[in-house]
């Protein structure tokens, strides 16, 4: 079985119409679903390169995360952008980087994005759906019930930060139903420097997603760095930004760094609730 076929290197689908406007705003950086790697979570990433509008209200047969990464290499909390998106009848306010948790059935859209100071990246995922489908819908819940589905900052509610070496990495955003009632687990990081280090091999009990982003707006594409990822049996090295999809019970990791030229988002997220895994030497069990 070869890992690559839960990798997308390059556009592996065409990206879903946002109905964003004007299209100049965005600019594709990586997208997979079904149709690409079989039995995936959707997930569509892009550059936000100038101030947008996105009209109406749409809903998914899924949980969503909407996700917004900001760029300033000295403040990595700034999202460099004002953004106003629409939770049912709650109007959020983003300014920094961030996640919002959009529950399956939950109205949401009228996204304005302004004054934009310098590129961002938005992505977003489907959780249990492996295609883009979404359908009109109109605000029904009272102000207030979704106002609080934003999370800022990397702070798992019980304190742990995983290890990683001195000065490799800044922690970005941590979610996960502990955090926020109902949401599934997604965490993103930047790398910083080389890395000959990684987490120990081990599995899930629910399908995820991890990805690299490169930080080059005029270059979506490229990671300006190296990657290696070991997954179901094999080491791939890639220096595209990328997606894999990890299917729950597949033994992957370690992430090594061999060369990094520019900083690298790093992101993990699946549709499970709880960050939990199984390594090899625990292998009927599972552990935060």
């Amino acid at each position: 079985m070869s890992s690559r076929k839960f990798f997308s290197l390059d556009h592996g689908c065409k990206p879903a119409d946002l109905r964003i406007e004007p299209k100049s705003a965005i600019k594709p950086i990586v997208c997979i679903d079904g149709s690409s790697i079989d039995g995936t979570i959707y997930y569509q990433a892009d550059w936000i390169m100038e101030p947008l509008t996105q009209e109406g209200l749409v809903k998914h047969d899924s949980d969503k995360l909407l996700v917004f990464l900001g760029t300033d290499p000295d403040d990595h909390e700034a999202l460099g952008a004002d953004v106003e998106l629409w939770l049912e009848n709650d109007k959020l306010t983003l300014t920094e980087t961030c996640v919002v948790f959009v529950p399956k059935g939950v109205a949401h859209g009228r996204m304005s994005v302004k004054n934009v100071r310098r590129p961002f990246i938005n992505y977003f995922c489907l959780m249990n759906s492996s295609f883009y489908q979404a359908e009109p819908a109109e605000a029904s819940a009272p102000a207030g019930t979704y106002a609080g589905n934003v999370v800022v900052k990397y702070e798992p509610v019980d304190g742990y930060l995983p290890p990683a070496p001195e000065g490799f990495l800044t922690r970005l955003i941590w979610l996960d139903g502990v955090k926020l009632a109902g949401a599934p687990y997604m965490e993103a990081v930047r790398f910083h420097t080389r890395n000959d280090e990684g987490p120990e091999m081990h599995a899930h009990d629910f399908d995820e997603l991890i990805g690299f982003l490169g930080m080059d707006p005029q270059n979506p594409d490229e990671l300006h760095g190296e990657v290696t990822l070991y997954i179901d049996g094999e080491t791939v090295g890639f220096t595209k930004s990328c997606v894999a999809y990890i299917p729950r019970d597949i033994m992957h990791s370690p992430i090594l760094v061999p060369r990094l030229d520019q900083s690298i988002f790093h992101f993990s997220g699946g549709n499970g609730g709880d960050y939990a895994r199984r390594d090899e030497e625990n292998k009927d069990s599972f552990r935060a």
